[in-house]
This record gives structure tokens, sequence and C-alpha cells, in this order.
């Protein structure tokens, strides 16, 4: 995935992503379409992994949980696979954040350590 290409909204905001391809419809409308079915997919892989935890979490027998794992890994990477082609058609974008906001986000979140039941 290119993290490196960006494009500008019809409002100038600078973020991260590609323009949108010409696979993907502009228009929406009551048809299920090529878009409508990648983001199908993707949402159940997201609820399939977190299912996958949850099971992996709470299994008794090692050799089920172990079966569980490799599934989950191989779900993970299919999930990203998928995430990765919408990516690349433009359908996810995300703001650029500056190096001010990413220090406080940093600044924030490094305080929690403290909260930590084990320090790290």
């Amino acid at each position: 995935m290119d993290t490196q290409s960006t494009v500008t909204s019809k409002l100038g905001v600078q973020k991260i992503g590609k323009t949108v391809s010409n696979k993907l419809p502009k228009v929406k409308d009551a048809n299920v379409n090529f878009r409508d079915r990648l983001n199908d997919v993707l949402f159940t892989e997201k609820h399939q992994l977190v299912n996958y935890q949850i099971a992996t979490n709470e299994i008794i027998n090692d050799d089920l949980r172990s079966l569980l794992i490799s599934n989950r890994n191989k779900l993970q990477g299919i999930h990203s696979t998928m995430f990765e082609e919408l990516f690349n058609l433009g359908e996810y974008q995300a703001d650029m954040a500056t190096p001010a906001q990413i220090k406080d986000i940093y600044d924030v979140f490094s305080g929690y350590k403290t909260q930590l039941p084990m320090n790290q």
C-alpha cells in the first residue's frame, strides 16, 4: 500500500490516499455494485476477526486454539489484502496529521502507560 500518495479534497484538505478509480461507480443507486460488494466483504471479515479473537481467548483446548489462531491469521491476511485493494481504488483516504497533532496524541497515550498494570 502506497501511503506516500496524497490527494487534495474539494475543500483543499491534503489526504493520504489515491483518487477514486474509474472502476468504482460515481453515482450511488439502489443496485448493489462493485464498491458495495467489496465493502461488504471487508465488513464481514472485520466481524469474523473479532469473533475469532474472542473464541481464541476463551477456548480451553490447546490444539483447537492453535487451529483458530492459524485460521485467524489467514483471515487477517485476506482482510489486509482487501483493505489495500480498496485503498488503491481510492475508496479509503485519511487526513494527514501535522507534526503538532502527532506529538499531542503521543503525549496523551504516553501518559496512559502509568495506568497499565505492568511496567513496560
